[in-house]
């Protein structure tokens, strides 16, 4: 069945219902309907210069777990543009978004309204067929064509025209411009290649990485082919944007792309990320009191004094990091030999080794013992996904003293204060093309935090080892990188309070990240290639 909300909001089920439901009507409908998008594309395509467009937006991946893809919806609604934002169901949109996306749509009164509609579809899942080898063409081959026709349909019955305004006066017009994210790659490149043939829409790709880079090395036939997949089909684009210099010039020289129109659009913090007040850390410090307190008492760890000397997560309470000033109701300060705290943000999956943190934090740990030192250390990992549980599995058995790790999911109106409640970040993100960069660095040097980050090619872009950071391959490297710069908290004075990252290396660090490009300050960049496209002839 199909559930369609007042915000334009899609959910439909499985493939196999969706066949049912339409049965051996299906290629009539879905005629009748191109025909009448044909019939509307035309038309609209006669009208004088556009005051205001129709964007499509479409991610084969979760909306909610998709921030570039989303700042590239946010920008262009603030823009007074129409968004189509298509892609899995999972995880809210952030909070701008989710404003748009509740508003009246039946209020077209207002001049130039920008609206936005979100169709969600959820992922196909066999989960048999991945589990051996011998199956796993017949997995990809059903994965591809399950993909295909979700895509097929929520294109054709469910992405609507929308009332956009001219100088002449306003029409209802179906998408004008695609912009898709890349990767993955199959099969919405060949679904958006042919959407674009058939509409005489503009197709412009957001190239985060190389979606043939992605499939694994041992399946060197698969990615052979993926290879000449991208390379055939990227050409027919009318824009690219990528989000590294490297990436740009890899397009041009091996995936044949030569339109000029293609530029780089770097990952910048939108205005959510930022340096946060004492008593915001300590309001979200304090509604994830609880959650760290519970990881201390499953890792049986009873030395900490934080046991015994603090309450739940009541907010006129001391947290682990922060507590009251003594007569000055409402406000708050750092706590004196306070623990530290690190954080990883992740999606959990392979090409993001956390056993390199993991290993490290051991070796931190026993030096700590060793050394008898009085650092402890927390370790926040936030985020969802499917190795979630056996990293889990894998933290369980350690008998850390110093060091704890708490596993969370922070939803998305608190992760930017959280964030910013760290003294150090942690990226584990291991580039599969050596091309690309994690967005999520530029979320915490948005908070004005320091990263720690693992070294692949095209990371100097981003970070530059003890400049605004530090860089490191392996555990060991990290081991030593975390016991320098979090050491100062274990040589602190009774009562000296330390606020997160203001001390030693980390404070010259975070001076270096402040003052970041925002998001919005970047995005005309991105928007130049969009207008090109726009406003160029079609190929």
């Amino acid at each position: 069945s199909i559930l369609v909300t007042s915000s334009a909001h899609v959910y439909f089920h499985t493939t196999v219902l969706l066949w049912r439901h339409w049965g051996s009507t299906l290629h009539r409908i879905i005629g009748q309907t191109i025909a009448s998008i044909f019939i509307t594309i035309m038309t609209d395509g006669s009208t004088a210069k556009k005051e205001q467009y129709h964007f499509m937006v479409v991610v084969l991946g979760d909306l909610g777990r998709s921030p570039r893809m989303q700042y590239h919806v946010l920008s262009l609604l603030q823009a007074g543009h129409c968004v189509t934002f298509v892609g899995y169901t999972g995880e809210q949109l952030i909070p701008a978004l989710q404003t748009f996306a509740s508003s009246d749509d039946d209020d077209k009164s207002a001049s130039k309204k920008a609206t936005l509609q979100v169709v969600r579809f959820p992922a196909p899942k066999i989960r048999f067929l991945r589990s051996s080898s011998i199956l796993l063409p017949l997995y990809f081959l059903w994965r591809i064509m399950s993909l295909m026709i979700l895509l097929f349909v929520a294109l054709v019955f469910f992405v609507k025209p929308v009332q956009l305004s001219y100088s002449s006066g306003s029409q209802r017009v179906y998408p004008q411009a695609i912009l898709m994210q890349n990767p993955p790659a199959i099969p919405v490149l060949l679904v958006m290649v042919l959407y674009k043939l058939w509409t005489h829409s503009k197709l412009i790709i957001d190239w985060h990485n190389l979606g043939y880079s992605m499939i694994d090395k041992q399946y060197a036939t698969f990615r052979a082919l993926g290879r000449t997949y991208e390379q055939t089909l990227a050409p027919y684009a009318d824009g690219h944007l990528t989000v590294t210099k490297a990436m740009r010039n890899f397009l041009k020289s091996d995936l044949n792309i030569q339109n000029e129109n293609c530029s780089v659009l770097y990952d910048c913090p939108p205005s959510i990320f930022r340096l946060r007040t004492l008593t915001e850390q300590h309001q979200v410090m304090a509604k994830h009191h609880d959650n760290i307190m519970q990881a201390l008492k499953n890792a049986n760890i009873t030395e900490w004094p934080e046991l015994t000397s603090l309450a739940g997560g009541d907010a006129s309470k001391a947290t682990f990091l922060t507590e009251p000033m003594a007569g000055r109701p409402g406000r708050y300060q750092p706590r004196t030999q306070r623990p530290a705290l690190i954080v990883s943000s992740t999606s959990w999956t392979p090409d993001e080794d956390m056993g390199i943190l993991i290993d490290a934090l051991q070796l931190v740990d026993k030096q700590i013992q060793e050394t008898k030192s009085s650092l402890r250390i927390i370790c926040a990992i936030t985020g969802k996904g499917r190795l979630k549980e056996h990293y889990e599995r894998e933290i369980a058995k350690k008998a850390w003293k110093s060091v704890v790790v708490t596993t969370l999911w922070i939803e998305p109106a608190d992760y930017p204060t959280f964030l910013a409640c760290a003294d150090a970040g942690i990226s584990l993100h291991t580039s599969t093309s050596g091309l690309d960069l994690p967005i999520k660095i530029l979320d915490y040097f948005g908070c004005e935090v320091p990263v720690c980050a693992y070294r692949f090619p095209c990371l100097n872009e981003l970070v530059q080892d003890d400049v605004n950071g530090r860089t490191f391959e392996d555990s060991g490297e990290l081991k030593n990188i975390l016991l320098d710069l979090l050491q100062p908290l274990a040589s602190a004075k009774p009562n000296e309070r330390l606020g997160n990252h203001s001390f030693g290396a980390l404070k010259r660090y975070s001076l270096q990240v402040q003052g970041q490009l925002l998001w919005s300050e970047n995005w005309p960049h991105g928007w130049k290639v969009l207008e090109n496209a726009l406003t160029e002839k079609s190929k």
